[in-house]
């Protein structure tokens, strides 16, 4: 990679830390202590915390998924040797989408208990489906840059990925279609492969 390739590629990691940068400041802006008057004793307060455990459970879920994207994110970069067009459209395409992870964790938070739940899990998962559909298009833009002298270790790692994007796609949809009848396990479902996708991103790390 020249000097000017690595230019490039720095500006559009920078670009994209300091997207990941910002979803993540406007997740921890929605924990609002929205409090009411009557709120002027310990246990009435404590109370009305305790009851905005959906937006913190919302929270929680959604800073660990745009953590774990950013790591994979980072990961995926070692494989770049150069921008081109389809990396550049790709990312942009995997930065709008993470972008409206507050939008969805907002209403999440705000429909978990009610009967328009099932509708807000589903907007939930579905953004998640999108954004596999992204970073399986900004893989395979990156694939196309392959290094011709690579070994076979490093064509083994490809392939690991390849199919470690992929698997995505039916279980994020699998879990958008259950979260018509059950949040909770359309939520663990997708906890499940976040979860999955950390224990292992090590290879990806380690590679040269």
């Amino acid at each position: 990679m020249s000097d000017a390739e690595k230019k490039d590629s720095a500006r559009l990691e920078a670009f994209s830390d300091g997207v990941f940068a910002i979803v993540i400041t406007l997740l921890a802006l929605d924990l609002k202590p929205e409090l009411t008057d009557a709120a002027h004793d310990a246990r009435t307060l404590l109370w009305q915390l305790a009851s905005r455990w959906p937006t913190y459970l919302a929270f929680v879920v959604s800073f660990s998924s745009v953590l774990i994207m950013w790591v994979d994110h980072h990961g995926l970069f070692k494989f770049m040797r150069r921008v081109d067009t389809r990396v550049l459209f790709a990312n942009g395409l995997l930065m709008m989408l993470t972008t409206l992870v507050p939008f969805t964790t907002t209403l999440l938070a705000a429909h978990a208990m009610e009967p328009s739940g099932t509708v807000a899990g589903v907007v939930y998962s579905g953004l998640f489906v999108l954004i596999n559909v992204a970073y399986n298009l900004l893989w395979n833009a990156l694939r196309r840059q392959a290094y011709p002298e690579a070994g076979s270790h490093r064509a083994a790692l490809e392939r690991r990925l390849t199919w470690h994007y992929r698997i995505g796609f039916p279980v994020y949809l699998a879990a958008t279609l259950i979260a018509l009848w059950s949040l909770p396990v359309s939520l663990a479902m997708s906890v499940g492969m976040w979860v999955w996708w950390s224990a292992n991103m090590r290879p990806v790390h380690d590679a040269d």
